[in-house]
């Protein structure tokens, strides 16, 4: 063997000895090991912040033929003076470590948005480099433990419920969209921005399992901010009534009356809606909104034709986008987003007519909402495109 072949077989029997004293990955961690935190809850107490963190045991969550047990959840509270404080808290008696990776929902209280402290929860959450921006962010006036600790139907998750699946629910009831985080951090951070954040808390007065009240996720209104800055709660009452304007609505009922007497009930769909800018110079901005739809007769109950529907329809719709309007001005909140559109195409007149960095608006800012509504499906019955009258049971 020559001298250059026996340096060749030395520096391979050397790198082979060199693998042999490898054993992987040094800071690599044992998935099953990890202790996987999937929502975060944030109150404030006594000046201190509380944290309270919730774990889901990921063996447990199967497929239904599977699973055998009901999905178990740990929820832990801890407190410090600041949020990282807080989580410190509980990492102290977290029995391995705990991995923030896969937080999947955050919930503030009443009192944190009280006391304007969304800055500081999103520097840390959006500083942290475990978290991910993609987790919802709700807010509550419950009671954080019982509401990490409840569960959805069937014994699963509150992954697969409307804490951590919202979408699912806003396709078919389009009351409040759901946001992200990163959603949320954008939209209070624009100028002259409204943003409401949903409000969630659990209801046992309409599901039971084997004859026993079950508490169950339900989005009860939602906490009303201009730009960072808390104003105010409304309920999902108030909020329905401007579902028409939300970004990505997919899907709503509309009852439609005649005086006390119930006339049919509509499936919306489709609508979307654009803000006209009526601005004379000398007086602040006025705006018309024009919105379109389509709809499905899901019930009718008098004899009326299509025609009276679609109109009956379209009044409806702008009534409540109008009366939505002046609920908002009562919580000095411009729901509409009024205010952003003049700044998006006239930032220069917004600096001259603005006010602490929101538009002024009175109820007259809003001249009128006109509302163009297309009813082209009768489900099961006679197609509603045929000129007519309607009548229960066609």
């Amino acid at each position: 063997m020559n001298k250059e072949r026996r340096l060749h077989v030395s520096a391979l029997v050397l790198a082979g000895l060199a693998l042999l004293l490898v054993s992987g990955c040094w800071d690599a961690k044992e998935v099953h090991r990890l202790n996987y935190i999937t929502g975060l809850g944030i109150d404030f107490e006594d000046e201190k912040f509380v944290v309270y963190a919730q774990m889901l045991n990921f063996s447990s969550i199967a497929s239904q033929q599977e699973r055998s047990s009901p999905v178990k959840t740990w929820v832990g509270v801890g407190k410090g003076s600041t949020i990282l404080g807080a989580i410190n808290d509980l990492i102290a008696t977290g029995q391995g470590t705990m991995f923030l990776g896969h937080v999947n929902y955050l919930v503030l209280t009443e009192k944190v948005l009280k006391e304007q402290m969304l800055k500081k929860v999103f520097d840390f959450t959006n500083r942290n480099k475990e978290t991910r921006y993609t987790k919802w962010f709700y807010g509550t006036k419950g009671d954080l433990f019982d509401l990490f600790s409840a569960k959805s139907f069937f014994d699963r998750s509150t992954l697969d419920s409307i804490l951590g699946n919202p979408e699912a629910n806003y396709s078919q009831l389009s009351n409040l969209k759901p946001y992200y985080v990163n959603d949320i951090v954008s939209s209070v951070l624009e100028t002259s921005s409204t943003t409401i954040v949903p409000s969630l808390e659990l209801t046992n007065k309409v599901w039971r399992e084997s004859n026993r009240p079950q508490a169950l996720f339900k989005k009860t209104g939602g906490f009303v901010f201009n730009g960072t800055t808390y104003v105010g709660w409304m309920p999902m009452s108030d909020i329905m009534l401007g579902r028409w304007t939300q970004r990505a609505y997919e899907a709503s009922p509309l009852t439609l009356r005649s005086g006390d007497q119930i006339v049919a009930t509509l499936e919306v769909k489709d609508a979307s809606h654009e803000i006209e800018i009526v601005d004379k110079g000398s007086r602040p901005p006025h705006f018309k909104m024009k919105l379109k739809a389509k709809a499905t007769i899901m019930e009718l109950a008098a004899a009326v034709s299509l025609e009276e529907i679609e109109k009956l329809g379209e009044a409806t719709i702008s009534e409540e986008i109008m009366d939505y309007y002046k609920k908002g001005l009562l919580l000095q909140a411009d729901l509409l987003h009024l205010g952003q559109t003049y700044y998006r195409y006239h930032p220069g007149k917004w600096a001259d007519y603005s006010e602490q960095g929101r538009l002024p608006l009175k109820p007259d800012s809003l001249e009128g909402v006109t509302v163009h509504l297309r009813i082209n499906n009768a489900q099961k019955y006679k197609s509603p495109q045929m000129k007519g009258s309607y009548k229960p049971g066609e």
